[in-house]
C-alpha cells in the first residue's frame, strides 16, 4: 500500500519541525522529521498496524502515536519523548491519506475534523 499527503498534512508537519528546531535545535528537529517520515511509511505499508487506533467520533480516521515508531529508527536517531500523532484514513482507491500530525495534548476528534475538512476541500 502507498500513501499521499492531503489537505494541510505537509504544512502541519512543517510547523512541528520548525517548532522543534526552535525549541530543541536543528539536530533534534532532523531526528523528529526522520521519525515522522518513518511512521508515515510504516502506516502506508500497514494502515491497521498494531498501536493504531480509530479516532473517536470521526468514522474512518485512525491515529498512530509517534512513540510507537521509535523502534523503527536506528538508536542514534531516536527521539526520547515524541508528543505527536499521525492522523490518516484509507481512501476509496486504497491509498493511505495522511491528514496531518497533531500534538497528543490536543482534543483529537476536533483536531482531526479540522484536518479532514481541509483535506476534503
Amino acid at each position: 500500500m502507498t500513501y499521499r499527503h492531503v489537505g494541510v498534512s505537509e504544512d502541519s508537519i512543517d510547523a512541528v519541525i520548525l517548532e522543534s528546531a526552535r525549541a530543541h535545535g536543528l539536530e533534534a528537529a532532523g531526528r523528529y522529521l526522520h521519525l515522522i517520515r518513518t511512521a508515515v511509511e510504516a502506516i502506508g505499508a500497514s494502515p491497521s498496524r498494531p498501536g493504531s487506533n480509530p479516532v473517536p467520533r470521526v468514522p474512518g480516521v485512525r491515529s498512530f502515536h509517534l512513540r510507537l515508531a521509535r523502534s523503527l529508527v536506528p538508536r542514534e536517531l531516536r527521539v526520547k519523548e515524541p508528543r505527536h500523532l499521525v492522523v490518516y484514513r484509507v481512501a476509496p482507491d486504497g491509498v493511505v491519506e495522511i491528514l496531518g500530525i497533531v500534538h497528543d495534548r490536543m482534543k483529537l476528534p476536533g483536531a482531526v475534523r479540522r484536518a479532514q475538512r481541509a483535506a476534503d476541500r
